[in-house]
């Protein structure tokens, strides 16, 4: 992976283009797009993505009420 190669370029104490820095990181942004992608896909095979019921989308896309102090405290005495 070009991540490793990058991390030994660093270690070596050798001067490195800028350019050559620049490519290196293009190639490990790359890699790592990747990467997720691979990720998404098996995380989306092992969890199957379940459709929301009418209940849940209905209580999803309400409004919430917001409670006042009042209210809060009559609640918890």
């Amino acid at each position: 992976m070009k991540i490793f190669k990058f991390l030994r370029y660093l270690r070596l104490d050798r001067v490195i283009e800028l350019s050559e820095v620049e490519s290196l990181l293009k190639e490990i942004r790359e890699e790592l797009r990747e990467i997720k992608m691979l990720y998404k896909g098996l995380i989306e095979r092992l969890i199957p993505v379940e459709e929301r019921l009418e209940d849940e989308k209905e209580a999803i896309e309400s409004d919430d009420e917001i409670a006042d102090e009042r209210e809060i405290m009559e609640a918890l005495s």
